[in-house]
């Protein structure tokens, strides 16, 4: 990294100081991704006593899932008065990064196999009625696009807004960088509601909040949270061909 780019980093850090969240605005938050949570379960399964269209309505969940995230994104962007700059939207080349992206990416699909091997050696599966599974499972043309457009680009966009620029962010200013990383990576994974996930989903949190805290932009961690999803989605079609 050159003396500029370096010069340019520590400003944005500087910047960054002056922007806190308070521990309401931090309860606020995380309480509004479990109401979020909560609400769109309880509708789900009161809609599906009279329109029992189960996949239908797993997406429509999903989507409006995402769409209240921006809400709340939103809600505190007006209330805080802050920049999308200030979230963690600073425009940045990947070009001369990608090596490290596709590095950082090739270790996570490392320790998920490794840990798909140790699960399989002591006879755990993944539940057969869980909601990632059955999404990401089917093969048909319209389902694949529906999939790629949530997992491969709504979710990055999203969820690194929230989960790094916001939540990690915010946690930075009390804890420090490494506490403020496992919480918010654990954060971010045990709110998939997904428990044979939560282990590889850690360390990709890890790997985001890495790449964030790095280069002070979300454009690094979008990038690595979209190339994992993508593969994650073209690779389950494929198997349930």
């Amino acid at each position: 990294m050159d003396e500029e780019a370096e010069f340019n980093l520590a400003q944005v850090e500087r910047s960054l100081l002056k922007r806190s969240l308070s521990w309401i605005d931090l309860v606020m938050i995380l309480g509004g991704i479990v109401l979020i949570y909560l609400l769109l379960a309880y509708g789900t399964y009161r809609i599906m006593e009279w329109w029992p269209h189960e996949r239908a309505l797993m997406y429509i969940n999903a989507f409006m899932t995402q769409l209240s995230f921006v809400l709340l994104i939103w809600a505190l962007k007006v209330i805080r008065k802050w920049e999308w700059a200030d979230l963690g939207w600073r425009a940045m080349s990947l070009k001369k990064i990608m090596s490290k992206i596709l590095g950082l990416y090739a270790i996570t699909w490392l320790i998920n196999i490794s840990y798909a091997l140790v699960l399989v050696k002591y006879g755990l599966n993944p539940s057969s009625t869980d909601v990632y599974a059955k999404l990401l499972g089917q093969a048909t043309w319209y389902t694949l696009v529906l999939n790629l457009l949530l997992a491969g680009v709504l979710a990055p966009l999203v969820e690194e807004t929230l989960f790094r620029g916001i939540i990690f962010g915010g946690l930075k200013a009390y804890f420090g960088k490494w506490t403020a990383a496992v919480l918010s990576a654990a954060i971010f994974s045990g709110l998939h509601l997904q428990i044979y996930g939560f282990f590889p989903r850690f360390i990709l949190g890890i790997a985001l909040v890495y790449l964030y805290d790095k280069y002070k932009s979300l454009y690094p961690s979008i990038a690595l949270h979209a190339l994992n999803n993508i593969v994650a989605t073209l690779l389950a079609a494929s198997l349930s061909i």
